[in-house]
């Protein structure tokens, strides 16, 4: 019995249990009850419970639906059933971190915010009180420079909750009432933009935190934490209030550049079409590193690279060079007579870096958001090409890789990691696989390039070579002249 519990003696207990059972057919009609009867009598020495479900029992209409719900769970379309659950929120979803990911060591240091939290997934944890004051402080210079009543900014969060609300797991937020959310809203998006305000004008404006300050490194990785989003309704909301219009989108772009390294794109063609607007900074981040689309070929999977990494695509011919584009889709390869060029996106390796490239990953791994894995292909792809710390000390001398973290072997460590545990997609950059792999198979530009490095791996080597060809064509040059004086 699942219902209220009695507690009998215990000296002896007696169930006798009669059942008989009339199946009928979904939706046939069926006379008297539908009960399911306990009938249990307490004497002082036995205990004895009849349990009887009556024959002329009527199945529920509920069973017909759950099983009509499992024959559907089935035979539907996937990619139309994610569709479906994606269609019950207005904005985008914001994910949590997949369970596959929740189990690393450094989990805490890796996903989740160390001072600056941003939505109700790690709202009042008490490691993050003391950012509270600090937020309400960048809240009031916000709401003072944008010259509107902070009613004002409230209501128009307010009038969206219901929709803002189903970005997050309902889990995560049941416990919030909408104007505790909306509040919640307006208090971490006020103060995101305006410390990115801060951020972007150098430390010009007033009323700005220390840039240098300790907690000012962690916030900057905070913002970027999967499960630290606000939907990015919630700052155009807020951006309407204080900036010009063409000026809202410009400064979330250079606060984007300016904490990656990335290289302003020039480019003199309009958009072909408006760009959708992003979900969240992680998903703005995540399409200006990967640039526009680009023709990177795609395979079936079934090719083998043979080659490891830079030493041994360097001992083959291959140098490397970096792309102008900055994009992590712009990978290209060229190959010459005796000599092939990989041009790769210029990256920067620094302390946030591991933290980034993780929560890059998880977004795209969620079931919830229905993007490709185009980040964790480039991670796995320079993975391949990073095995020692001879690899990114090549990659460092061609200005590819950047290193602010410490060591070459750190680097090398760092790539190593992130991608343990990771299914590699192997149709991936296909095409620049297989023209490395065909020049890599071509044992005539190894000789070439082995007898160069052997031959004229310095200066001096190479002095040497152009001395003994110079007194050669002195030597052929008097022969000639002996045989052949002047005059004759």
């Amino acid at each position: 019995m699942a219902g209220n519990r009695e507690d009998f003696p215990k000296e002896e207990v007696e169930v006798h249990a009669s059942m008989k059972i009339v199946r009928k057919e979904c939706g046939q009609p069926s006379k008297g009850s539908d009960h399911q009867f306990a009938i249990a009598s307490k004497q002082p020495d036995t205990v004895r419970i009849d349990i009887r479900v009556e024959d002329n029992a009527k199945p529920t209409g509920s069973s017909c639906s759950s099983m009509e719900e499992r024959f559907k769970s089935v035979m539907i379309n996937p990619e139309d059933s994610k569709r479906s659950q994606l269609s019950e929120s207005k904005w985008p979803r914001i994910p949590k971190v997949p369970q596959m990911l929740r189990g690393s060591k450094d989990f805490k240091k890796r996903f989740e915010p160390r001072v600056f939290s941003v939505g109700p997934y790690h709202h009042h944890k008490p490691q993050l009180k003391p950012a509270e004051m600090l937020k309400r402080q960048l809240t009031k210079h916000f709401i003072q420079d944008s010259g509107q009543g902070i009613e004002v900014l409230y209501k128009k969060i307010e009038l969206e909750i219901p929709d803002l609300r189903n970005c997050y797991k309902n889990s995560a937020i049941k416990k919030y009432s909408n104007e505790d959310l909306a509040w919640m809203m307006l208090v971490d998006g006020c103060s995101l933009l305006h410390y990115i305000h801060c951020f972007t004008s150098g430390g010009e404006m007033k009323d700005c935190p220390p840039n240098k300050d300790q907690n000012a490194v962690f916030i900057q990785q905070d913002l970027f934490l999967l499960e630290n989003q606000l939907p990015f309704r919630v700052l155009e909301l807020l951006l309407e209030s204080r900036f010009k219009e063409d000026e809202r989108m410009k400064l979330i772009e250079n606060f984007i550049r300016q904490m990656t390294g990335l290289p302003v794109r020039k480019t003199d063609k309009k958009p072909e079409k408006k760009e959708e607007k992003p979900s969240h900074l992680l998903d703005l981040l995540r399409r200006r590193l990967l640039g526009d689309k680009r023709g990177n070929k795609r395979g079936d999977g079934k090719g083998w690279n043979s080659f490891r990494n830079v030493n041994e695509l360097k001992a083959a011919g291959i140098t490397f060079k970096p792309n102008n584009s900055g994009s992590l889709r712009d990978i290209s390869f060229n190959s010459y007579l005796f000599h092939g060029v990989l041009k790769l996106p210029e990256i920067i390796i620094d302390d946030s870096s591991k933290s980034r490239f993780l929560n890059l990953i998880a977004y795209e791994m969620s079931s919830e958001v229905p993007i490709d894995s185009e980040v964790t292909s480039y991670i796995c792809f320079l993975d391949s090409l990073i095995d020692y710390p001879e690899d990114v000390k090549e990659l460092r001398r061609r200005d590819v890789l950047r290193n602010f973290l410490g060591s070459d072997e750190e680097v090398a460590t760092l790539f190593n990691e992130i991608t343990t545990d990771l299914v590699l997609d192997f149709d991936a950059y296909e095409g620049v696989k297989h023209q490395i792999q065909r020049h890599y198979n071509n044992r005539v530009s190894t000789w070439m390039t082995e007898g160069l490095h052997d031959h004229f791996g310095s200066p001096w080597t190479f002095l040497a070579f152009v001395g003994a060809l110079l007194a050669l064509f002195l030597s052929a040059v008097q022969t000639w002249c002996t045989v052949f004086p002047p005059g004759t």
